[in-house]
C-alpha cells in the first residue's frame, strides 16, 4: 500500500530478534486445529468470482468517517457504498486493524484512535457490514496483522503476537458475517518461518467459518523476499492463501524515456510464480491516475493506463482487481482513467 505519512525510525536489532522468538514460539500453541490444504467449497468458489474491488483505507477512515456519530457514520458509509458501486465495483475491502487497534469492541486490541478516535460507543464494523452487504457489496476485513510500517511497530508492541493475531481474526469470524480476511503487504523482518506459521493458521482458521483469506503483497518480488513475505511458498505449497493480490502501480510506459513495459513485466513475474493457478487479483494505482510520478510518466500521458492494466489481466486469466484507494474515486483527475475502467466487462 502506499501511506502519506512519514514512519518513526526502525526498532533496534535486538528488540526484532527478540520479538521474532516470541512471535515463532506462539505458533506452535494454535487456537484451533485445522486441515491445511487446498480451497474447497465456498472459499473456494468466492475466491473464484470476478473481483472488481476497492481497498477503504485508515486514511480513508479519517478523512470520511472519523468523529461522526453513529447515524452520521451510517450515512456515510452508506455514500461510501453507492459510489463504489457506480464505479463497478462489488467488494470493499476495509481497514478494520490497522496499528495494534481496532474498529469494533475487542477483548485483545484497543479501540483505534486512528480511525475513530476511541471508543465512539456503538459498533461502526456491525453497522458497515449489513449496510454494504445489503447493497450488494462483499465486505472484507483487511486487517495490518503486525501494526508494522516501515521500520516500526504501532500501538502497543506487547501485543504482536501469533497467537493474538489468530485470536483477533476468530472474535471477526465469531461477530460478524464478514465475506473474508485480508493482509496488507507491510511484514516485519521476522524471518519466513513465523510469517509462514501464522498465515496457515489463519487460512485454517478462516475454512473453518466458510471464509476466504488472501494476500495483497508488493508488486516488487525482491522487496518481498527481503521482507520475510514468502510468496513463491504461498503460491506453490497448498494450505496458505485462496487468492494473491500483488500491487502492480506501474504503467507501461515506466522510466525516464516512458519505454519500459513494467507493469507487464510485472504481471508476468506473478503469473508464473503462481505454480498452484491459484485466483488472483492485480492491485491498481487508482490514486496515481493524472499523477506526476517521478519515473513513470505514462500516468499523465494516457488515461487508459487501468484499462489496459484490468483488460490485459482478465487476457491473462486473471481474477479481477483491486482499486487503491476509495478517495481516488472520487479524485477529479482520476475520472477518465475510472470511466475507461468500466468499459472492461
Amino acid at each position: 500500500m502506499k501511506w502519506n505519512r512519514k514512519s518513526p525510525q526502525s526498532k533496534k536489532n535486538l528488540y526484532v530478534l527478540l520479538l521474532s522468538a516470541i512471535l515463532l514460539a506462539s505458533c506452535f500453541f494454535p487456537l484451533h486445529a485445522g486441515a491445511a490444504g487446498k480451497s474447497s467449497g465456498p472459499a473456494r468458489n468466492q475466491a473464484q468470482a470476478e473481483m472488481k474491488g476497492v481497498w477503504f483505507s485508515f486514511l480513508n477512515w479519517q478523512q470520511f468517517l472519523k468523529g461522526k456519530t453513529e447515524p452520521e457514520m451510517k450515512a456515510a458509509f452508506s455514500q461510501i457504498c453507492d459510489v463504489a458501486l457506480a464505479q463497478g465495483c462489488n467488494a470493499i475491502f476495509m481497514h478494520v486493524r490497522s496499528h495494534n487497534d481496532a474498529v469494533y469492541p475487542s477483548g485483545i486490541y484497543p479501540w483505534s484512535t486512528q480511525m475513530l478516535g476511541g471508543n465512539p460507543g456503538f459498533d461502526p464494523l456491525a453497522d458497515f457490514v449489513s449496510i454494504a452487504h445489503a447493497k450488494g457489496l462483499a465486505f472484507h476485513a483487511w486487517i495490518n496483522p503486525y501494526g508494522y510500517r516501515k521500520g516500526s511497530y504501532s500501538g502497543d508492541p506487547s501485543l504482536v503476537s501469533a497467537t493474538n493475531i489468530v485470536a483477533g481474526i476468530q472474535e471477526i469470524l465469531i461477530k460478524y458475517p464478514v465475506d473474508g480476511i485480508h493482509f496488507d503487504d507491510y511484514f516485519p523482518p521476522l524471518g519466513t518461518s513465523v510469517h509462514n506459521e501464522m498465515i496457515r493458521q489463519v487460512y485454517a482458521l478462516t475454512h473453518r467459518y466458510g471464509k476466504i483469506f488472501g494476500i495483497s503483497p508488493t508488486g516488487n518480488l525482491e522487496n518481498n523476499i527481503k521482507m520475510g513475505a514468502d510468496v513463491g511458498t504461498w503460491l506453490s505449497t497448498p494450505g496458505y492463501l485462496d487468492y494473491i493480490c500483488p500491487q502492480l502501480y506501474w504503467t507501461n510506459q515506466h522510466g525516464k524515456q516512458g519505454n519500459d513495459p513494467l507493469y507487464t513485466r510485472r504481471l508476468q513475474q506473478w503469473i508464473f510464480l503462481n505454480k498452484l493457478g491459484l485466483p488472483m487479483f492485480v492491485g491498481l494505482a487508482s490514486y496515481r491516475c493524472g499523477e506526476k510520478i517521478p519515473g513513470d510518466p505514462g500516468w499523465q500521458l494516457r488515461n487508459t493506463n487501468l484499462y489496459e492494466q484490468a483488460l490485459s489481466a482478465k487476457k491473462a486469466g486473471l481474477s479481477g482487481y483491486l482499486l487503491f484507494d476509495y478517495a481516488s474515486l472520487l479524485k477529479p483527475a482520476a475520472q477518465n482513467e475510472l470511466a475507461n475502467l468500466r468499459l472492461v466487462k
